[in-house]
């Protein structure tokens, strides 16, 4: 190419293409070709930055007032009518159990675990908002509420009676705005932390999970924590489609803004057609712990798991449950499949052990899809028992059990010579 037509090219360029310069710089009167007055969703100042309509671009997180509402102590609120808890006429709240509106009734209620829906959805396939509210009316659920079928099966431990439970009801989502959503997520996080209860969010995509890095590094100091991750995919993605934070992102997000270490970050059951050489070296120049199911496949399920309990041994743990970590044959309605997975009695063996070892701080289980469930809800069956293997670790620790092998001596021999 000659001199001129190169500086002519260059010029064109940078008037074009550079913010701030050329015809940007006078307001801009053409993006695509259309005058930019003609899209009041874009600064005419910086074509980069796109504003929210000031009237209404907060209502969908406003509270309700609550000023006029009959007065009542600080606690919990027990919705249903009868004792028996029949799921013909049980009230769905997370396995039946007293709800908790505020900060105030969750610490005059005493409780330990404060579970609340999510329901942003970021996925593709649509449907991850709907699953908080399935999850409360499964019907293996609600026909054997929290008081009856409570009981761990492996370490005999009652969670419903050792544990005061509540049911924070559900965190608002804006379905057009992702990231919007991470802000109010992270404020009902931030409630329940400084009740002193553990929050446990069901439901949602997984781009959530940095709004619980921004709510547990707020409350527990950046870098304070760790990381449990089962996933078919590493989420450690640069950002793209326009969002800083999407739903494979928020590893990178949170390590490269300061939230969390690389290597407190445990993840489990990669598998899917990535990472790319160049992101898989991100990864390991950040010192993640990554475990792809190669490694499963080689040394065995149980040799893997105790490489995972000792990786994270003595520190606070965050969980994080991607319901496409689990295989497909227990788990299909997901938002992105991938074959060959842990399988769901192996991730809750792993959850139940890691809960009764370390600290919990927090768990969130998401991209469950029940518009894509089968009959049986045998995805939401199988969250259900992973949370509920969680619970029992929390459990476990709280009376004392923190080995991450424990299993009771009643489970292992019926006793009968």
């Amino acid at each position: 190419m000659k001199a001129p037509n190169f500086l002519i090219c260059m010029l064109f360029s940078v008037l074009v293409f550079c913010p701030g310069l050329g015809a940007f710089a006078q307001g801009a009167k053409i993006q695509d070709g259309i005058p930019l007055e003609w899209m009041p969703w874009r600064d005419p100042k910086n074509p980069l930055v796109l504003k929210l309509e000031p009237s209404t671009s907060e209502d969908w997180r406003a509270r309700r007032d609550t000023s006029k509402d009959p007065k009542r102590e600080p606690g919990l609120v027990n919705p249903q009518r009868y004792a028996s808890g029949v799921f013909t006429s049980m009230f769905p709240t997370f396995w039946g159990m007293p709800m908790a509106f505020n900060s105030e009734d969750l610490k005059a209620g005493k409780v330990d675990v404060a579970v609340f829906g999510s329901s942003g959805d970021s996925q593709y396939l649509q449907g991850g908002k709907y699953a908080a509210n399935k999850m409360r009316a499964l019907t293996q659920v609600i026909f054997f509420p929290g008081a009856y079928a409570g009981t761990d099966p492996f370490t005999r431990i009652e969670y419903f009676k050792e544990l005061v439970v509540a049911d924070y009801g559900n965190a608002a989502a804006n379905i057009l705005h992702n990231q919007r959503s991470l802000e109010e997520l992270a404020k009902v996080i931030g409630e329940i932390k400084e009740s002193g209860a553990i929050p446990i969010g069901i439901g949602g995509t997984h781009v959530q999970m940095y709004a619980w890095f921004m709510a547990l590094a707020k409350h527990h100091g950046p870098k304070s924590f760790a990381m449990f991750h089962i996933d078919a995919h590493y989420d450690a993605q640069p950002a793209s489609n326009g969002m800083f934070v999407h739903n494979g992102s928020m590893l990178k997000n949170g390590v490269e803004l300061g939230l969390v270490n690389g290597e407190d970050l445990v993840s489990v059951g990669l598998r899917s057609p990535a990472p790319s050489a160049s992101e898989l070296k991100w990864m390991r120049d950040n010192k993640l712990r990554y475990h792809f199911m190669a490694e499963v496949q080689r040394d065995g399920f149980d040799k893997f798991a105790q490489r995972i309990f000792d990786e994270l041994k003595g520190k606070k743990l965050f969980i994080s449950v991607d319901m496409d970590g689990i295989d497909p044959a227990d788990a299909p309605a997901v938002g992105t499949m991938a074959i060959g997975g842990i399988r769901a009695a192996q991730a809750a063996r792993l959850l139940r052990g890691l809960a009764a070892q370390n600290e919990v701080i927090g768990a969130e289980f998401g991209e469950y899809n029940p518009l894509l469930d089968d009959g049986h809800t045998t995805t939401g069956v199988v969250m259900d028992r992973l949370i509920r293997a969680t619970l029992a670790g929390i459990a476990a620790r709280k009376k004392g059990i923190t080995d991450p092998n424990y299993l009771a001596p009643e489970a292992l021999s019926h006793g009968v010579e």
